[in-house]
């Protein structure tokens, strides 16, 4: 890890850093939840985002202040980070893990503050993120790097000629954004130049979730994770593989 980073340059101007550092504002949560889909699933206090938004004028000081709290002045966040999870299974008679589906049951509040950090991040994206990057991206579609593969083969079972050999690698890409280890991600962004404030947001976010699986409507089992991942976070999963960017250089350290 520590080799890889050696190969990472800082790519976030210091006027994004700036911005990023900023306090967030009353409208950045009010525009944060408003963005929610109104009768997106509800979490453990069972209400949707719709119950927020409609009686905004009676809750919203409230709520404003609790999101707030936790941007701009570090609060423990833990307490409004616990998440139910449900299996939906993938096929019928399920008896395997991999055939169940797990939907994450998130309280509105925290849904209110992780959409806040993504319209932020959101502002930074291109500056982290490399050209190559496909997934995840508004206006690219992954479909794009696919192709482009493709075409690669094609061309190198096509040539028939040259002195110099050519060759691929196939990479094993099943580990995705539910495997990526905290270290490295706040690694990652580090390098790129975020500051340790807004690390340290980003951090609180991810690790202070516990999850219980929702069985028959009751809740069971307390769990905490040790990776990757939680909802609203994929643009961070985004910036932190990123480090493809890096690989020239990578390879010949």
């Amino acid at each position: 890890m520590d080799k890889i980073f050696q190969c990472v340059q800082p790519c976030l101007p210091v006027n994004k850093r700036e911005f990023l550092d900023t306090n967030f504002s009353t409208e950045d949560v009010r525009v944060a939840l408003f963005d929610i889909f109104p009768m997106k699933d509800p979490g453990p206090d069972g209400l949707p985002a719709l119950f927020y938004q409609k009686y905004w004028s009676v809750v919203g000081d409230k709520i404003t202040n609790a999101c707030l709290g936790v941007l701009n002045k570090g609060l423990d966040l833990e307490i409004i980070n616990e998440t139910l999870v449900v299996l939906i299974p993938k096929v019928k008679r399920a008896v395997r893990i991999s055939e169940l589906r797990p939907i994450s049951l998130y309280n509105v509040v925290y849904k209110i503050i992780v959409k806040a950090l993504a319209n932020h991040f959101r502002l930074v994206l291109r500056d982290v993120i490399s050209e190559t990057q496909s997934v995840f991206i508004s206006g690219r579609l992954i479909s794009d790097n696919a192709i482009v593969g493709f075409e690669c083969m094609h061309a190198l079972q096509m040539r028939k000629k040259g002195r110099k050999g050519v060759m691929a690698l196939k990479l094993d890409m099943s580990k995705a954004y539910d495997q990526v280890e905290w270290d490295f991600l706040a690694g990652m962004m580090a390098k790129f130049g975020f500051s340790d404030s807004w690390i340290g947001l980003i951090k609180e976010c991810i690790k202070s979730v516990s999850f219980s699986i929702l069985v028959n409507g009751v809740s069971c089992g307390h769990v905490k994770p040790s990776r990757f991942f939680v909802r609203g976070t994929l643009y961070l999963y985004t910036s932190s593989s990123s480090v493809q960017r890096a690989f020239p250089t990578i390879f010949c350290c």
